[in-house]
């Protein structure tokens, strides 16, 4: 580490980090872009196989259980030896997965396939891997390269929501699982041959301060150890603001799988088309693409945590008009709101890179990530239980309300730390 610092390698003009971005963005819009059209599926497969809803849903929970045991064991990796092989590994288990699910005869391959399989894949692509890898290549401009990667998530909702509706209407949901999959197994050579091993020099603007933690230069993180690790998150552990940040993040997973899962169903149910209701789908997204560009580099300037409380309570509002939805343009106001209220995730992982530093990094957003997916488990199994058994979505809808207003509430007791100019060279495998 020295006391100077040294403008980023570049290849040609083009700094690589935003190569990487540019891989994380794809990464993000087939893997998590195609996770999230699950809902586009619910009806053709219950209708053609007999299923209750909650026996589908089922199969969400135990992906969102998968991909709350993975991230944990992920970040470490990550942070231990590099991002790379840990994203690829996701990618391709994704991949595979939604191809094997156009071959589906019972309910227990679904489990088997979309939630095992599918589930760890998108727990080894997910976030913890995601912001180790780029926490290496940025730090400065962090919120606004979090920003740019996280709206592959609603271009890939955007894009693959709309293809995946108009591809069961006109084939069937086994064409559309299949040429989905395909599509993702196209980023399997790309994370080889781009995520290579690297050596950036970061400039870094940022002391590693909180109400608990000590500002000190963080050693380059390619040479933690697990006891460095472990260490480091015992700090997050007994941190307010990390914990008050987790209970956001928990109330998000329980409502993002609750209606992304659902949400087809519940307008069909109130008779809306199912291409209205795909349409929708790619609204959320496109609303995602507008918030994750504007949130991350706005709240490099203006801080994070009020930004994250307005996240949350644009979900609340959102949620309280799909309670009364009953037109296509009651669902489209709905989904642009919920959209934009989706960036949540690039404040989530920026606020706890200024807490607590690039240094293990991948295993405190896995344990968070942990979270997130525990409580996205239960609000996609709950969805359809509570529908099965009254016939309405409308107790969960509540139930929504409610965590989203404690999660508003808990962003508020985050505490910002303060931000001062440092400078460090870093060497990184990528």
């Amino acid at each position: 580490m020295t006391a100077t610092a040294k403008q980023p390698k570049r290849r040609g003009a083009l700094y690589y980090g935003w190569v990487v971005i540019g891989v994380a963005y794809l990464i993000m819009f087939f893997t998590a872009g195609v996770s999230q059209a699950f809902g586009v599926f619910i009806k053709p497969m219950t209708d053609e196989f007999g299923w209750d809803r909650s026996t589908l849903s089922l199969a969400v929970s135990i992906f969102a259980i998968m991909s709350a045991i993975i991230p944990p064991v992920a970040g470490r990796l990550a942070d231990r030896f590099g991002p790379r092989v840990v994203l690829t590994i996701g990618v391709a288990m994704n991949a595979g997965g939604m191809m094997l699910m156009a071959l589906t005869p019972n309910i227990a391959y679904v489990y088997v396939v979309y939630g095992v399989i599918i589930g760890a894949g998108f727990g080894f692509s997910g976030h913890a891997a995601m912001t180790a890898l780029i926490s290496r290549w940025f730090d400065r401009r962090r919120g606004l390269a979090l920003s740019i990667a996280s709206t592959g998530l609603g271009t890939g909702q955007l894009v693959l929501a709309p293809l995946a509706t108009f591809i069961v209407i006109t084939a069937s949901w086994q064409a559309a699982f299949f040429i989905t999959g395909a599509m993702s197994a196209a980023l399997i050579p790309i994370c080889l041959l781009l995520l290579r091993r690297a050596t950036p020099d970061v400039p870094s603007d940022l002391v590693v301060s909180s109400e608990d933690v000590k500002s000190e230069p963080e050693p380059p993180v390619a040479c933690l150890t697990n006891e460095a690790i472990r260490q480091q998150m015992n700090v997050a552990w007994t941190s307010r603001s990390f914990w008050m940040i987790a209970s956001g993040f928990m109330a998000c997973g329980f409502t993002i799988y609750f209606l992304m899962v659902h949400m087809v169903a519940l307008a069909t149910d109130r008779g809306i088309s199912p291409g209205q209701a795909g349409t929708a789908l790619g609204i959320v997204g496109g609303a995602g693409i507008i918030s994750n560009l504007v949130i991350g580099g706005l709240s490099d300037k203006i801080g994070r945590k009020h930004l994250l409380a307005g996240l949350y309570f644009t979900r609340v509002v959102a949620v309280v008009v799909l309670i009364g939805a009953s037109s296509a343009t009651h669902l489209y106001i709905f989904a642009g709101l919920f959209g934009l209220s989706r960036a949540n995730g690039v404040l989530v992982s920026a606020s706890i890179i200024d807490h607590y530093g690039r240094r293990a990094v991948g295993s405190i957003i896995g344990y968070l990530t942990m979270f997130h997916q525990l409580f996205a488990a239960a609000g996609a199994f709950f969805g359809g239980l509570v529908y099965d058994t009254t016939g309405s979505y409308n107790i969960m809808l509540y139930i929504s309300v409610a965590a989203l207003v404690s999660g508003t509430a808990a962003s508020f007791f985050i505490v910002e730390p303060r931000r001062q100019r440092r400078t460090e060279q870093v060497a990184l495998p990528a």
